[in-house]
């Protein structure tokens, strides 16, 4: 009866009062209801809007993309604008009605349906607003090295240095300044508080730090520098890469670039480095004359030892502080004292002795004590003594031969320490490569726990580390001397005694040659105690060498063979005579022929990575014994014949990622391999593998057994680099998602599906529940429907 008496008052004075009707129009149930119902319309649009940009702002922040602030802005005003418009619909409906529920409260109904007009007014603006080009764009990695420190100690005799560096920075007249001490003094920890000091202050709009190191690498050295001011160098010249480089450092107005660990002359110019206009840079080097006379670097700061208190600081926080008020006290000192204040000395030192027995501390006291053995032309006495007396510390052969392979063969990654570990049978009772991969890493981890080797950050799928410069040289000499280990660069090599005559090679077990660029080999090289060889060629790219036929035939027990880097006209027979070699490594090689491995009976490793290989030999069949086998990156791999995987039963790890694509196809007349064969490997645990036509991809193929993988089928080629359990599958009319391999969902850490309809979604909810997502670390769903265009999450 109320709402009655209403319409017939409001339609008088819609006839009376004109002016008044659109007020009092406000209490019609009818207009009350339809703008309330408007509102939530409009908001359960502005909802959906919210939640597709959300997903969309996650996925690019997970990409380590920085969201625009507008977007940002947006999505606040949002939720601001949803916020105030329920406040809206929940006071309607808890103010309904008045007297006992008789009659409508007229009054409340008034200004809740006012309310909600303006409100829905609102959201349609903010709905409106919400189109955006981009809401993203790609931004540099934060630099390891210029994140705060917990561990950097503020030296007084280090802080009068800093000081000075800032205040130089400061100066309009000095674009390039330099730190420089001998090896081990903390010049690069001093260079990164100061790079770490000038960003904080904000004295620079970008800060650059790049490791030059001993063997200069000008593309290197671009591409750290493009890599961290977020550039792209696509030319393929180096006149066009300098080019796009010099333009990208002149686009920040005030940017400071380190260049750490300067040997020799670095020609600036070469790497187009555009000193002054805003641009500064700091270099560190061991030798006064490196800076002043090769770099003509004229303000340069000196880095001297530390002084007795500030030593003993440092070692009681390596060693732990319960050496202190101890009956270690007196010992403790004075072993920090034979560590000369050199600071890689006291923390190796240190680190060594934690926790140990005081007869242990006496032991190296007295072994500090002695004469050094060594006179290593780069590394000061006290230095040798203390990281020598750190390796003496590490106890176990396997340590010690690990940290001494890591030194002398300069391997950077737990890729290439593993092969070569395995290759030498380091590992004692271990068989497995999965086992072989946990023991590295435990081995690894303890090496950088007592210091002798350095966090680094890792790269795609390589798992990276380093060891200082000084560190690396007392390990070439102790392998030297105790492993018979000989190790030079091209440079080194030519005019050597002991290589050109062959009385010292003759008894050597490991050869290591870097950055070779000539034809310096023997035509045989008579080693019969060789276990190790390995030929780097100069830079990134290939030098053409030429191995000799017979260079081989007289280092019979050799077991490790890596030459990386090298175009090689053609494999030596000779190799095929390698009866004991288990890791033989072609990275990065031209290989015009592989025939001649099918000789070698006991292969473990065969690792081609980026040659050049057009064919997989169908000899490599014969090595029945491979463990694993690497085609990574062969982008001009065709073929693959068939019946060759299907041989290698004890094939435990094959990596084929998206460079090859002919899975069944026929090329030159040679029908290619089917991934059927892989069903008849059962001892394959790790896999990495790209499928671009899925009706190739057998039924069957089982996850369950494979400890790590990384599966993508179809033709999206970008991966998540860092790899455990990794599954990527693009749907399509090819492709029923219940007929694909989603079924053995246990055990994937990393799960990607495009191409998804709607009703797929309530499908791998269901199966994700059914068999159990308890190792789901990543879902990523792309769909066809716009709902689902980019969902991402992390479980």
């Amino acid at each position: 009866m109320a709402e009655i008496i209403l319409t017939v008052v409001v339609e008088v004075v819609k006839c009376l009062a004109p002016p008044a009707y659109r007020e009092i129009s406000y209490l019609r149930e009818s207009k009350y209801t339809s703008n309330l119902q408007n509102l939530k319309t409009e908001v359960d649009n502005l909802k959906y809007e919210r939640e597709s940009l959300l997903r969309q702002v996650n996925e690019a922040e997970l990409n380590g993309e920085k969201i625009y602030e507008n977007v940002e802005n947006w999505l606040a005003g949002a939720n601001n604008v949803i916020v105030e418009a329920e406040k809206v619909t929940d006071k309607a409906t808890a103010s309904e009605r008045c007297f006992g529920g008789l009659c409508p409260n007229l009054k409340t109904r008034r200004e809740l349906s006012k309310d909600a007009g303006r409100q829905k007014e609102a959201v349609v603006k903010v709905r409106g607003d919400g189109k955006f080009d981009r809401i993203s764009y790609r931004t540099a990695p934060e630099d390891i090295r210029l994140i705060p420190n917990k561990d950097y100690e503020p030296f007084e005799s280090r802080l009068s240095t800093l000081r000075s560096i800032l205040s130089a920075l400061e100066d309009r007249d000095v674009n390039m300044l330099g730190i420089y001490g001998m090896g081990g003094i903390g010049k690069t920890t001093l260079a990164e508080e100061v790079a770490r000091k000038v960003k904080s202050d904000k004295l620079f709009d970008q800060v650059v730090f790049v490791e030059v190191s001993q063997k200069q690498d000008i593309r290197k050295i671009q591409g750290v520098i493009a890599d961290k001011l977020g550039l792209k160098l696509h030319e393929e010249s180096n006149e066009g890469r300098a080019g796009r480089l010099c333009e990208g450092i002149k686009k920040v107005k005030k940017i400071l670039i380190v260049l750490d660990n300067i040997w020799e002359n670095l020609n600036l110019g070469n790497v187009r480095i555009p000193l002054g206009d805003g641009c500064k840079v700091l270099l560190t080097a061991r030798s006064l004359n490196v800076l002043s006379e090769k770099m003509d670097c004229r303000t340069n700061f000196p880095v001297g030892v530390l002084n007795e208190e500030e030593a003993w600081s440092l070692f009681k926080k390596m060693a732990g502080d319960y050496v202190e008020g101890s009956e270690l006290e007196e010992v403790a000192r004075n072993v920090a004292k034979e560590c000369a204040g050199l600071p890689v000395s006291i923390v190796t030192v240190a680190r060594a002795l934690r926790s140990k027995s005081i007869r242990e501390w006496k032991d190296a006291l007295e072994q500090l004590r002695r004469p050094s053995s060594s006179n290593f032309k780069d590394v000061q006495p006290a230095a040798f003594k203390a990281i020598e007396l750190s390796y003496n510390k590490l106890g176990r052969d396997d340590l010690k031969n690990i940290f001494l392979l890591i030194g002398y063969t300069a391997i950077a990654s737990i890729d290439d320490l593993l092969m070569c570990g395995m290759g030498l049978g380091l590992f004692q009772g271990v068989n497995k490569i999965e086992e072989a991969r946990n023991r590295v890493h435990t081995l690894v981890r303890t090496l950088k726990a007592s210091c002798m080797l350095l966090d680094h950050e890792s790269f795609l799928d390589e798992e990276l580390f380093s060891m200082h410069d000084v560190v690396r040289d007392v390990a070439i000499s102790i392998a030297s001397t105790e492993r018979n280990v000989f190790t030079a660069t091209d440079e080194q090599v030519d005019g050597c005694r002991e290589w050109s005559d062959g009385s010292a090679i003759k008894h050597c077990t490991s050869i290591v040659l870097h950055d070779i660029k000539t034809n310096l080999l023997p035509e045989v090289l008579e080693c019969p105690q060789l276990e190790i060889l390995f030929l780097r060629g100069g830079g990134r790219e290939p030098s053409s060498l030429t191995i000799p036929n017979n260079f081989f035939e007289r280092m019979i027990e050799v077991r490790v063979v890596n030459l990386t880097y090298m175009y090689l006209q053609s494999l030596p027979s000779s190799l095929g005579l390698l009866s004991n070699l288990r890791t033989l490594s072609l990275c990065y090689c031209g290989l015009p022929d592989l025939s001649v491995v099918g000789d070698l009976k006991k292969l473990e490793i065969l690792r081609l990575r980026g040659s050049t290989i057009k064919k997989l030999p169908v000899q490599v069949g014969e090595l029945t014994w491979l463990k694993l086998l690497d085609l990574r990156d062969c982008c001009y791999l065709e073929v693959i014949p068939p019946n060759i995987l299907s041989k290698l039963s004890h094939l435990e790890e094959l990596y084929i990622d998206q460079s090859f694509r002919y899975w069944e196809m026929e090329v030159g007349g040679v029908k290619n391999a089917s991934l059927e064969e892989l069903k008849h490997l059962p001892n394959l645990t790790s896999l990495e593998l790209h499928v671009y036509d899925v009706s190739t991809l057998p039924r069957g193929l089982l996850l369950e057994k494979l400890e790590r993988y990384s599966i993508r089928i179809g033709d999206d080629e970008e991966s998540n680099g860092s790899w455990c359990r990794e599954f990527s599958l693009d749907l399509n009319d090819k492709i029923c998602l219940k007929d694909s391999l989603i079924v053995q969902l246990q055990r994937i850490e990393d799960l990607e599906l495009r191409g998804l309809q709607e009703q797929d979604v309530d499908y791998i909810r269901n199966e994700l529940v059914k068999v159990g997502s308890s190792h789901l670390k990543r879902l990523r769903m792309r769909g066809l429907d716009p709902a689902l265009s980019s969902a991402e999450s992390e479980v």
